[in-house]
């Protein structure tokens, strides 16, 4: 099929060269590819080998979007209209029930796109809710552009289903793990994961009713359990702040590691 521009994106150069046919790229296809180049080697190499066969008119189409900290940029049974890429920061996965518990299930590092997996499924809506646990950077592109490409690039179309496969089968595997946890390893994990992922290392802030919800449990059980981990001198709480330094910290982590298979397995899809 004849490709939209002679401009192509050469991704083993990380984003700095293009073969030209006498355009200059404009603006923002320069700012994509500067973005690019500054990430670190593993969100390079999965950009090159995702943007490999792209037309350079793709690469005019990214947005490059920030978000602070606790920005939730994506709601569950919001109407498709933007597809997001996680290239730096951190996100956490959201399921809201109608009770008013919220259950966040997953968490993840770049590189990840929100919104394919919809799309390429055939659903019109989010299917769950996205907010950033760190200061974060997305490529941001249109869900019909975003339709488009796919459908003439079989490359991108097989990495991300390779990737939303490998999605699917984590969080079944996560989900089923976490039914044979006691409560005390429940929250123990819990805590784990997300001072490694919330960007703030040694104090969390955090209600009991938070941690319940997160880890399936009763704010009763994890009142107990966080007096337990107090008295026992894996942390130190001061109303909703819970500071752990940097020794209690690796204890905490070598403990859940020993029943949890290593942090990897939690907070890392690719």
């Amino acid at each position: 099929m004849k490709e939209e521009s002679d401009i192509r994106y050469d991704g083993n150069r990380h984003g700095d060269s293009c073969e030209r046919d006498g355009k200059r790229m404009n603006k923002r296809t320069d700012e994509v590819l500067s973005l690019i180049a500054s990430l670190d080697q593993g969100a390079q190499d999965y950009l090159n080998e995702y943007l490999a066969n792209a037309p350079i008119s793709i690469l005019e189409k990214f947005e490059i979007v920030r978000m602070e900290s606790q920005t939730t940029f994506i709601y569950e049974e919001e109407v498709i209209q933007k597809i997001f890429i996680l290239v730096k920061g951190r996100v956490k996965a959201t399921d809201q029930y109608l009770d008013g518990v919220s259950f966040e299930y997953m968490w993840f590092k770049p590189v990840k796109t929100f919104g394919a997996m919809e799309v390429l499924l055939g659903m019109d809506q989010f299917k769950t809710t996205l907010t950033t646990v760190a200061d974060s950077c997305f490529l941001v592109i249109s869900r019909d552009s975003f339709e488009g490409w796919m459908s003439h690039d079989e490359k991108a179309l097989r990495l991300e289903a390779k990737t939303m496969g490998t999605y699917l089968l984590t969080q079944a595997k996560l989900a089923r793990a976490f039914l044979f946890l006691e409560g005390r390893q429940r929250v123990m994990v819990f805590l784990s994961m997300t001072l490694e992922l919330n960007g703030k290392p040694g104090m969390l802030r955090l209600s009991r009713q938070s941690i319940a919800d997160n880890t399936g449990l009763s704010t009763r059980t994890v009142n107990r359990v966080m007096k337990e981990l107090t008295a026992e001198g894996y942390l130190r709480c001061q109303g909703m702040r819970i500071f752990v330094n940097r020794e209690q910290r690796t204890r905490l982590e070598c403990e859940t590691n020993a029943y949890w298979q290593g942090s990897g397995t939690w907070n890392r899809l690719l």
